[in-house]
């Protein structure tokens, strides 16, 4: 969902972009390792990436609820 590159991963994490290809593409399962080594590129989908779940109040979040987030509009002010 967030469209970053296993490049990008490679160099931002130390782990290769073969192994975060067959990560996104669902050959491979997802490592603690590998989670760990998001913290560095998106940890606020740390905690769900272990579990699943979302802690909301502790800005833990999930891709889907970032893109709801971003895709809603500011309630205009009034006056």
């Amino acid at each position: 969902m967030e469209k970053i590159k296993s490049p990008f991963l490679e160099e931002r994490t130390g782990i290769k972009a073969d192994r975060w290809k067959n990560v996104k593409s669902g050959k491979a399962e997802l490592r603690a390792i590998e989670i760990e080594a998001l913290k560095s590129v998106c940890p606020e989908y740390c905690y769900w990436l272990a579990t699943g779940d979302e802690l909301p109040e502790a800005g833990q979040i999930s891709p889907m609820t970032k893109r709801t987030q971003t895709s809603l509009k500011p309630t205009p002010k009034a006056g």
